[in-house]
């Protein structure tokens, strides 16, 4: 090689040397962005406060009030009176209150007996009801009645139209195949209760918090994401409000008053209410009784520095919890008639209901590396 050569060819050769140790460097932001990262989370330690202080005490108190339910529904169907038609309704009341503490559990047991189908679909089929009275006999167990048992259809059954309270007692008192039917509904709802906690009192809980190798589809953390990003969008955002707000009602956006939860007893918010809480104890790490603060999906996001519209993930998701839960509190009862005196109020809340579906579907599930295995039709 000439002299002039090696003149032309050792820069070159000191440019690649340097261009190599460079790609070979670590780099320091990038190594941390290994260390932080949705597998080196104390999973196991979020898994464990979430089962025992907030999903088995909720199912240990929906069980207990759906005991009582069931016993008053009893003490009805035996001695037909105005007081006990009232403390019934009061009971049912309770009861429906405990379910939405519970009902975005739609996994492991209760996903197994499809609890949620078998608790509280809406709107009842009020004619499948009076069949199933009039022949007198029933298989609740059939998908066919999911939707003529469970608290829908207590609701129903409890506040007949177009009956008073003495009218609605004769009514039982007269007719064994209605008292039948009220009790058997009452009775499952309690049974399926009962069902559910023992599965995760005896064996699940503890599968439940070992499941946390990963977050891939079947973990405990990818199990929970789905079946609260789910359960919001499809149960609460869609079913509570948008569709009696008509907002999924074809071109018309007509309203859907008979579509509203507990239609027939006229109270609906309140349990729209309840379950907005409850999402957000059991999103930010809550024990169900008291106010113990612990691990939860918030501290995840945290660790993880998730963020969303420049601001940390896990803020935005319980200020739009707060706002959400501040705007149902701005609606009136019977929301069946809301919807159609106040429409543009409920759209109103349905939209801010809307804002909170893609930092739960989207944001949080990719922070935490979740999946979505669920499939909708009506969009972000």
């Amino acid at each position: 090689m000439t002299k002039k050569n090696l003149q032309f060819v050792l820069p070159l050769l000191f440019i690649a040397l340097v261009i190599f140790n460079s790609a070979c460097k670590k780099d320091p932001e990038a190594e941390e962005e290994l260390i932080v990262s949705p597998e080196s989370y104390d999973k196991a330690g979020m898994l464990t406060n979430i089962a025992n202080n907030y999903i088995i005490p909720a199912y240990s108190t929906y069980k207990v009030e759906t005991e009582s339910l069931k016993d008053l529904a009893s003490t009805f169907v035996t001695t037909p009176t105005i007081q006990n038609l009232e403390n019934l309704r009061s009971q049912w009341q309770i009861g429906l209150l405990t379910w939405q503490e519970v009902a975005f559990l739609e996994f492991g047991p209760a996903e197994g007996i499809s609890l949620r189908g078998q608790t509280n679909v809406y709107p009842t089929d009020t004619a499948v009801i009076n069949d199933n009275i009039a022949v007198g006999t029933f298989n609740l167990q059939l998908p066919a009645n999911f939707s003529a048992k469970g608290f829908q259809a207590l609701d129903f059954l409890l506040y007949r139209p177009g009956y008073s309270n003495l009218e609605l007692v004769n009514f039982y008192s007269n007719n064994s195949g209605a008292k039948n039917y009220l009790l058997a509904a009452a009775t499952e709802l309690f049974d399926n209760a009962n069902y559910v906690l023992g599965q995760w009192q005896s064996s699940y809980s503890t599968s439940f918090i070992n499941n946390n190798e990963s977050n891939s589809q079947g973990s405990s953390v990818s199990n929970i994401l789905n079946s609260l990003s789910l359960h919001y969008e499809s149960f609460v955002r869609k079913g509570k409000i948008g569709l009696p707000a008509g907002a999924f009602n074809g071109f018309s956006q007509a309203p859907m008053p008979d579509h509203t939860e507990a239609f027939y007893s006229g109270s609906s918010l309140p349990y729209a209410i309840r379950e907005m809480q409850a999402i957000s104890k059991y999103i930010k790490g809550y024990s169900y009784e008291g106010n113990t603060n612990s691990e939860g999906l918030d501290d995840y996001l945290i660790y993880l520095s998730a963020q969303y519209n420049g601001e940390d993930l896990s803020t935005f998701v319980e200020n739009q919890i707060n706002t959400i839960i501040n705007n149902l509190n701005g609606l009136n009862d019977p929301l069946s008639n809301e919807v159609l005196v106040n429409s543009q109020e409920v759209s109103d809340v349905y939209q801010s209901m809307q804002m909170l579906v893609p930092s739960i579907k989207v944001e949080m599930t990719s922070a935490l590396g979740v999946l979505i295995t669920y499939q909708d039709s009506d969009g972000d």
